[in-house]
């Protein structure tokens, strides 16, 4: 038995708090920090005075105009992920989903008004910059890819050093099997195609929402059609991540899952102190 990290198979885990459907306010990002993180794109772009000025009246609209939920006002769900139907994970992301499409939208004109502040030599600086980003991020990607290949082989006894045990990341504080840790593996090898193709469907969305918000055909009509054409394909990986998620709970026993189920409400009612 080896004891091995875990994060927690939650409704944030599968990827739906601050509905993280598609990411369009930025992954990982909650309700606010995404305006936070997009401000740090324009430093060193020297803004006049004037330009300042309307990127605060900008930004302090939206915060007005769109106050950041208080925890207990988020809804939950009325059912276990863990042992959920594939209709109820369905009805209750695309309820999320279509709850926060407003906000999405406003988030989005947001970008739009921000971007058209800049200058065409500011905007210049930041496509530059952001194709840069991109590069990196695909260099990071393919360095990745090549660290797991050598890893891989170091876990089959193959290439310099000895055979190393594999850890699962996916659970901290559990005690598993060797019997449970090969059917992980084989259950993430049997994921690798439908998550990399709900990766790049993601890819191309998030593509697809940066070069509208720049464009001068933004508009809500615009914004609503894009929406639409990926919703069902957005809606649908997110189902599929946690059916995932079930797949390798159900590898732990009854004892296992009631530990699991335990730490994750002692995480809760931590968070819940400090909110």
């Amino acid at each position: 038995m080896k004891k091995l990290l875990i994060a927690s198979v939650t409704v944030a885990a599968i990827g739906l708090g601050g509905l993280a459907l598609a990411h369009p306010l930025g992954p990982g990002m909650r309700h606010h920090e995404p305006v936070k993180e997009m401000v740090k794109h324009f430093r060193d772009l020297s803004l006049s005075d004037t330009q300042r000025e309307e990127l605060k009246t900008l930004v302090s609209a939206f915060k007005d105009a769109n106050p950041r939920p208080k925890f207990g006002d988020i809804e939950k769900p009325s059912f276990d992920f863990d042992t959920a139907t594939e209709a109820q994970l369905s009805a209750f992301i695309q309820a999320q989903f279509e709850e926060r499409e407003a906000t999405h939208f406003a988030f989005a004109q947001l970008r739009h008004d921000i971007y058209n502040v800049l200058n065409e030599e500011q905007q210049a600086t930041l496509l530059a910059r952001d194709a840069k980003r991109e590069l990196d991020i695909q260099k990071h990607r393919d360095a990745f890819v090549k660290q797991e290949a050598r890893f891989a082989k170091r876990m089959d006894g193959e290439g310099k050093g000895p055979k190393r045990k594999h850890r699962e990341f996916l659970f901290e504080g559990i005690e598993l099997s060797d019997e449970q840790i090969a059917s992980f593996a084989e259950l993430r090898e049997s994921f690798k195609d439908t998550s990399k193709t709900n990766r790049e469907t993601l890819r191309n969305f998030k593509d697809a929402q940066r070069d509208l918000i720049r464009s001068q055909s933004f508009s809500q009509n615009a914004w609503d059609a894009l929406i639409a054409q990926y919703k069902d394909d957005l809606v649908s990986a997110k189902v599929e991540k946690a059916k995932q998620r079930q797949a390798m709970f159900q590898v732990l026993t009854q004892e296992q899952q009631a530990t699991l189920k335990a730490q994750r409400e002692n995480e809760r009612e931590l968070r819940d102190m400090f909110r």
